[in-house]
């Protein structure tokens, strides 16, 4: 059964803010409309694309805001490359995806309106495979793309009167006897969430069934999706309340589990392997959480090592972590990027530059490689190279957070005080955070120094920023 006290808490906060809207005017029990455009037309169709890409953007500022979300850019790189893998293979695309990974310890992952899909360090942690990790990513996607927001939202909508009548009554009533009012407000609910767990076992069913056809498609192997329910249904116990969580939010059948497995058998062979990169990536989100769902399995000795850094890492025990990595080359990727952030710690820069300038040749616009290297010129006071280097990278809306602070700071240090305030009001802007962004669009237009050049993409961002209806909640 799902836990029905968070859910009372936001229900009853919507109450209250109906009762403070309307508290100056005639009551009104309706809830804003829910209901979508008719779907049937092109001009319908267009208008819901927009409106849901809207709201995806904006959830997805929201969550970046909250300091829940790890802005680490090769883990994010990572799981997007995953996620974009599996997107590319899925159908009905009319909207960009963003995947993003939670710090939340839980093993849990879910979709959003407006293609925007998180999924848990926790989950990742515990997964034992590449094609488990895909099969989570590939069944929230399915959710997306068989619009199952959508339809549990239209399937509300006829029962919002009388939901939201009763859970009015039940707030009224307890200002006069606290226990029948919460006899209202639980009964409520508890209706509401039995309906709701009714629907999502049906649209639990269906994307398993388009996210395994989209997990083979995309050269996964299509068993990661039975082995990771399989691997969850052991676990149905409350020692286990990390998995408990995931399984309130995705009922589990037996069904499930052998429709999946049957599927599985009949898509096509999976001839792959578990790549390296999901490995090392795995033990680096791992390093993110204080308590890990399952133990670490038979590791390669390079990336037991690598793991055994990270957790160092994570300590401050900067020379430690170092000397795990022995001599790393940068023929190692995700060894040599580590062991570039502990030499900077370390303050030792030049071995830094030494490292991973001839990777530039060979990733010459990778966002992750180039901030560490940035860092150590700044280190040894090199700001213009720093800001020649992290110019030229090809950023998107889902940039890291961090990124943007580095190329504010490189802006700053280099004599370029309008390309930091640029870079700041990019941050601000990817948080949400419209007005600070506006102020600090229209500083760097006053500065001197803001070329020809600048100050069209300057206004850009200004015109988005007033247009964008988000900014009306600031």
């Amino acid at each position: 059964m799902m836990r029905i006290e968070p859910i009372m808490k936001k229900i009853l906060l919507c109450c209250l803010l109906l009762i403070s809207a309307t508290a100056r005017s005639e009551l009104n029990l309706e809830l804003p409309e829910l209901s979508l455009p008719n779907v049937s037309t092109s001009t319908g169709t267009t208008y819901i694309a927009t409106k849901e890409q809207q709201t995806g953007l904006k959830i997805l500022r929201q969550l970046r805001s909250s300091n829940q979300i790890i802005e680490d850019s090769e883990i994010n790189n990572w799981i997007r490359s995953i996620g974009n893998r599996l997107s590319a293979r899925a159908p009905s695309i009319s909207a960009p995806f963003y995947f993003l990974v939670s710090k939340d310890e839980a093993i849990n992952a879910f979709a959003t309106m407006g293609g925007v899909i998180v999924v848990n360090a926790g989950l990742i942690a515990s997964t034992q495979s590449e094609s488990e990790l895909a099969a989570v990513l590939s069944h929230e996607i399915a959710h997306i793309t068989q619009r199952h927001i959508q339809r549990m939202l239209e399937k509300a909508k006829n029962n919002k009167l009388a939901t939201n009548a009763a859970l009015l009554a039940g707030i009224l009533a307890s200002t006069k006897d606290p226990q029948a009012g919460q006899a209202i407000i639980n009964t409520t609910i508890a209706t509401m969430i039995h309906k709701q767990l009714s629907f999502s076992r049906e649209a639990e069913a269906e994307a398993d069934r388009v996210g395994q056809r989209i997990l083979a498609s995309a050269g996964f192997d299509p068993k990661g999706m039975p082995q990771f329910l399989r691997k969850l249904k052991q676990f149905d116990d409350d020692k286990y309340a990390g998995v408990m969580e995931y399984l309130q939010n995705h009922p589990l059948t037996s069904k499930r589990v052998t429709d999946t497995q049957i599927r599985a058998h009949r898509l096509p062979r999976f001839n792959g392997k578990n790549n390296t990169n999901y490995l090392y990536m795995r033990e680096k989100v791992r390093a993110y959480l204080k308590h890990t769902s399952l133990p670490v399995t038979d590791l390669p000795a390079p990336i037991k090592q690598y793991a055994q850094a990270t957790h160092y890492q994570k300590r401050r025990s900067y020379s430690q972590a170092l000397s795990l990595l022995g001599r790393t080359t940068n023929s190692n990727y995700h060894a040599a990027l580590l062991k570039a952030e502990l030499l900077n710690k370390l303050r030792s820069y030049q071995k830094t530059i030494n490292l991973l300038k001839p990777l530039t040749r060979i990733y010459p616009d990778d966002e992750t490689l180039a901030m560490p290297l940035a860092q150590a010129y700044l280190g040894i006071g090199r700001p213009q190279d720093a800001w020649n280097l992290l110019k030229n990278i090809t950023t998107s809306e889902q940039t890291s957070l961090d990124f943007f602070d580095l190329l504010k700071e490189s802006a700053r240090l280099a004599g370029k005080p309008s390309q930091a305030y640029l870079a700041a009001a990019q941050r601000n802007i990817r948080i949400g955070h419209y007005s600070a962004a506006s102020i600090q669009l229209r500083q760097a237009m006053r500065l001197p120094g803001t070329t020809v050049y600048e100050l069209p993409r300057i206004q850009k961002l200004l015109d988005e920023i007033s247009q964008d209806s988000l900014s009306k909640n600031q």
